[in-house]
């Protein structure tokens, strides 16, 4: 079994106080954080997919992870997406100018 020290004092005051510096309980907690941090980066892969195949709005994405619209837009730039406004107006009027022919 490989022993870290600890030299961060909020980590070992957290360790003693909190786990009763009881190893295996302090690991299997640190273990869950990891796997849920996992499973939630997981579903914002997810998510941010969806939204590149336009299947979901950064707004839903927001409601979906419970986070402010900002957040997903950070998000989103970091993994390289890139907010897609598009405003239909401009092809209205291409289209009325093709009907009206």
């Amino acid at each position: 079994m490989t022993t870290l020290p600890m030299t961060d004092p909020w980590i070992e005051a957290l360790y003693k106080v909190e786990f009763n510096a009881n190893p295996t309980e302090f690991l299997e907690k640190i273990k869950k954080l990891f796997t849920e941090d996992k499973k939630r980066e997981q579903r914002v892969v997810e998510l941010l997919k969806q939204y590149e195949d336009s299947e979901i709005s950064v707004g839903k994405i927001a409601e979906k992870l419970n986070i402010d619209r900002e957040d997903v837009l950070r998000l989103m730039e970091k993994h390289n997406i890139y907010l897609v406004d598009y405003d239909f107006a401009e092809d209205e009027k291409t289209i009325e100018k093709y009907l009206k022919r």
